[in-house]
């Protein structure tokens, strides 16, 4: 009897360690499990983190497309609200400007300037002398086409037509064609006065700039400033043509 009872403690230390450790590994199992879970939702983030910047790149993308947008509109609508896309800066009083000829450089434009200054002082030393059926001269008096080519002789690489409908029909690389709402100082005017053919030109005449310009009339008249709004001037022009180009100027 005095060997039993101990046997049966041993067996029950035994039992009770066992459940410990059961409970242990349990323990320890679970625990695992639950770090495992953790780390797992710690990865989650960084992945939703990568959508939210790939959709913030997308959104700034946009939101850069959205903005060139109206800033070309924005353009757009400050080109169209002028008649004249390039925008006029006036150099001295002869009107030299980027709306004339785009993209030249600054010693073109010099040069155009200083040439259109000298063919306008030419012009209007010659006001008051009389019209001289084809005079080319001061000291003779002058035609129409004769005093454009007169004035414009000294500054222009080639020389111009000699009458008035051959400067009208010259090739774009000679002369350039201008609409009457682009006129500037310098430019030629041409005029149908007596011929009944509608592309011919029989008159010439060199814009001043206000709506004016000089010409040598008729036999009887004298050089003299007429204004491109009176009626007769009105009825016959036919068009314009722009010479002092900045390759053909010297």
């Amino acid at each position: 009897m005095t060997h039993i009872i101990p046997i049966a403690l041993y067996s029950l230390f035994r039992s009770f360690v066992g459940g410990i450790i059961c409970i242990f590994m349990l323990f320890l199992s679970f625990h695992a499990n639950a770090a495992g879970h953790h780390q797992v939702s710690k990865k989650l983030p960084l992945a939703a983190h990568v959508v939210m910047k790939s959709n913030t790149k997308r959104k700034r993308v946009s939101l850069n497309g959205v903005g060139k947008a109206h800033q070309q509109s924005d353009e757009q609508q400050e080109i169209l609200a002028g008649s004249n896309p390039f925008r006029q800066r006036n150099i001295d009083e002869l009107r030299i400007s980027e709306g004339m000829h785009p993209q030249i450089s600054t010693v073109q434009k010099n040069t155009m300037v200083a040439a259109k200054r000298e063919v306008i002082a030419n012009l209007m030393k010659q006001l008051g002398k009389p019209y001289h059926y084809g005079g080319t001269s001061p000291r003779t008096g002058f035609d129409c086409s004769g005093l454009v080519n007169y004035a414009y002789r000294d500054h222009l690489k080639s020389m111009l037509p000699r009458t008035a409908n051959n400067m009208f029909h010259m090739s774009a690389e000679q002369a350039l064609e201008i609409e009457k709402e682009q006129l500037h100082s310098g430019d030629l005017v041409f005029f149908r006065t007596h011929s009944r053919s509608r592309g011919y030109a029989d008159h010439v005449g060199v814009y001043l700039g206000d709506g004016e310009f000089i010409q040598a009339p008729r036999t009887g008249k004298d050089i003299q400033i007429s204004r491109l709004d009176e009626d007769y001037w009105q009825e016959h022009y036919i068009g314009a043509r722009r010479v002092l180009l900045p390759a053909a100027v010297r």
